[in-house]
């Protein structure tokens, strides 16, 4: 860790604030991923908004050294109405739509010294909501849409169809270690050995990086052997032999394991794929997240028990949306009255 250290720091500071900086240079790594992701989403966006300009034939000018010059006519109501129908046109998903809006209008503001009228604004947003009607009342869907929440039973086929082999523990623990904490699949790319600890209770796993900040979660010990987070860990780091790095790492089809991490993207298919396998329709790394939540409404928890264990907001729209899936039959508004 320290080789991140530039040479001349490592001569006049002590091996603990070495240390130190090292984690300090992570955690600034870590904190600034997602700035990247949104800057390459906006650029995605741009990208998207050319192409149909260039459907419009309204070509923007080129600027030295490969800029892009943005007459303050692009801001058109028109102009802006017509990019949403563009998107209904070529069959695109409204969230994909209302993503590119939005990141159009950032580009043209940070980039351009551009703004965007709230009238055409307004207008977009307005058509945007005429297709999202359009395609409900046609039953026609968009996109792959939101990933169904993984639920206790799709665990436990899930991990019955996994091979004893060391992907297949690792996939294991990945599994059911992403079910228990809420995590994301940043979550679980970012998790070091260390940071899971077994105690008589179960495990305490600390989640460095968040959207709400870091956070401690504890994992109870599961009454399913075949399904329990803290022995699905165990028996990963133990046939692995990982005590400190990285938790979770590539491993090649010769079952080489590598000393690198996993990425996000790697930790997220390693969900879908071991789904896949177990006959369980379309599961992502955010079906675990999502299922996390809905089961243990199910199980009677309140909802500051279950924000705190997932690192949501106790106000969260995300959080709401998945506690409103169980909700909505417990307390109904249909029942006792008679019916």
């Amino acid at each position: 860790m320290t080789d991140i250290v530039p040479a001349e720091v490592r001569g006049l500071a002590d091996p603990t604030l070495v240390d130190r900086l090292a984690v300090l240079d992570v955690a600034a790594a870590e904190y600034a991923r997602p700035i990247r992701n949104t800057e390459e989403a906006y650029r995605a966006d741009w990208r998207a908004w050319l192409r149909f300009l260039e459907d419009l034939n309204f070509t923007l000018a080129k600027q030295d050294p490969g800029g892009t010059s943005v007459p303050p006519t692009v801001t058109n109501m028109g102009v802006f109405v017509a990019f949403m129908a563009w998107h209904e046109r070529n069959e695109l998903a409204p969230a994909t739509a209302e993503r590119r809006l939005y990141g159009v209008i950032m580009t043209l503001r940070q980039l351009h010294g551009i703004e965007v009228p709230k009238q055409t604004i307004s207008a977009a947003r307005q058509t945007l909501t005429n297709y999202r009607r359009e395609l409900a009342e046609a039953n026609t869907p968009r996109g792959r849409g939101q990933a169904p929440a993984a639920t206790v039973p799709d665990l436990r086929r899930i991990c019955a169809a996994l091979p004893p082999t060391l992907a297949g523990h690792r996939d294991r623990a990945i599994v059911l270690l992403g079910f228990a904490i809420a995590a994301r699949r940043s979550n679980l790319a970012a998790l070091d050995a260390t940071d899971v600890v077994e105690h008589d209770e179960g495990l305490a796993v600390t989640i460095r990086y968040g959207k709400t900040g870091a956070r401690e979660a504890a994992v109870d010990r599961g009454t399913n052997p075949g399904t329990c987070p803290v022995r699905a860990v165990r028996i990963w780091t133990e046939v692995a032999g990982i005590s400190v790095g990285p938790l979770f790492r590539p491993i090649d089809r010769h079952g080489n394991l590598s000393d690198a991490r996993m990425s996000p993207r790697a930790c997220g298919e390693a969900v879908t794929r071991a789904a896949a396998a177990a006959g369980v329709p379309y599961r992502t790394g955010h079906s675990l997240r999502a299922g996390l939540a809905t089961e243990a409404r199910k199980a009677g928890h309140d909802v500051k028990t279950i924000a705190d264990q997932g690192g949501w907001n106790p106000t969260s729209a995300e959080l709401y949306k998945y506690l409103r899936i169980v909700d909505r039959w417990a307390d109904n508004a249909t029942k006792g009255i008679g019916l």
